[in-house]
């Protein structure tokens, strides 16, 4: 454990948990140097940040860009062999933590820009908070164009003020945290290794929260740890991220939380058959759900809602591709824990 006298604030000294930025990619270095590069300018002396190699090619890794990251003395780095999804990647860094004896893991995603205090907020919460054990972050999306914005208006409901003036709440179903902005007391998380089911491309972190909340642990967001995303810009990347959207609910939502009726081909011809006609309330309640957040302060991107539904009749038609061919929706997972931890240094970069 590491103390600090934050003499800004109080004369109390205020004890800082051991605490682990976690940050999983796959190739795209240029967004690794701008996300880790800003994490590296609001570091405490027994802050790590964690980066998950999860499976890129070698070609540029370690380039002149990546250098001073990689040399870092806090920053390590673990990696995949192959690429198995970024629930594996979480679930490697959170492996790691744990051998670590890490108090505090902040999960952030590689497209991402943190805000300049978001560690700092994280803790704060986590110290001021003591009955959360999970705490998600506000994500602001950021991206050139119509698409871009209509990804960020679906994509970071669960990560928004859904009032104004509002500063921290419990979540209720039906929303929950996004993984993108999150932070969580390590000890409190089910004790597996697999924590997130890599089963699944999307969906990891909405399932988990659903296991949280039946244990009656605290799941809250707060508006304060606030990070940049930036969204998919064109229409076929943001169609298809949704409609990969689409697949989890089937095995969440409306799926058990990926039970066996799932794969049991008499559950699911009848799923199909009552599913189909009602695609469209489907449709209807999702984009509906999706837009409430918007009637509070942001009226004006109400503009949306025709695409918004659209994006959910999307959702829906997956939705009966997962029920048509579940196995082919989901991901291989491991069966044992396995990554490499990476030798950091000049000889190596």
């Amino acid at each position: 454990m590491v103390t600090s006298d934050d003499s800004a604030n109080t004369n109390d000294t205020i004890v800082i948990p051991s605490h682990c930025v976690i940050v999983p990619f796959l190739n795209r270095i240029d967004q690794v140097t701008r996300c880790v590069g800003e994490l590296l300018n609001q570091l405490k002396p027994n802050t790590i940040v964690l980066l998950i190699d999860d499976g890129s090619t070698p070609d540029g890794f370690y380039s002149v860009a990546m250098q001073p990251i990689l040399c870092h003395p806090q920053v390590y780095l673990i990696h995949h062999r192959d690429n198995y999804g970024v629930s594996a990647a979480r679930n490697s860094g959170l492996h790691w933590c744990r051998k670590n004896n890490i108090d505090v893991v902040i999960m952030m995603d590689s497209d991402c820009l943190p805000t300049s205090n978001v560690i700092d907020e994280h803790l704060r919460l986590h110290r001021e908070h003591p009955e959360a054990v999970c705490i998600g972050g506000t994500i602001i999306g950021r991206g050139k164009g119509l698409w871009a914005k209509l990804d960020g208006l679906t994509s970071w409901v669960h990560a928004s003020p859904h009032k104004t003036g509002e500063n921290f709440r419990y979540v209720d179903h039906p929303y929950h945290l996004a993984t993108t902005n999150f932070s969580v007391k390590l000890k409190q998380l089910p004790q597996r290794d697999f924590v997130f089911d890599e089963r699944l491309a999307t969906g990891e972190d909405c399932l988990l929260i659903r296991e949280m909340r039946r244990e009656k642990k605290g799941v809250y967001y707060s508006v304060t740890p606030k990070i940049y995303h930036f969204d998919r810009e064109d229409m076929v990347g943001v169609f298809k991220h949704h409609y990969r959207w689409g697949h989890h609910q089937y095995f969440i939502q409306l799926g058990g939380d990926i039970s066996p009726r799932c794969f049991n081909p008499v559950y699911r011809a009848g799923f199909f058959a009552l599913f189909l006609p009602l695609m469209p309330l489907f449709a209807l309640a999702g984009s509906v759900l999706n837009s409430k957040p918007l009637l509070f302060d942001r009226r004006a991107e109400l503009i949306f809602y025709p695409l918004i539904l659209l994006l959910w009749l999307g959702k829906g038609i997956a939705v009966l591709e997962a029920c048509i061919r579940p196995y082919h929706c989901l991901l291989p997972r491991r069966q044992l824990m396995t990554y490499e931890e990476a030798i950091l240094d000049e000889e190596t970069v």
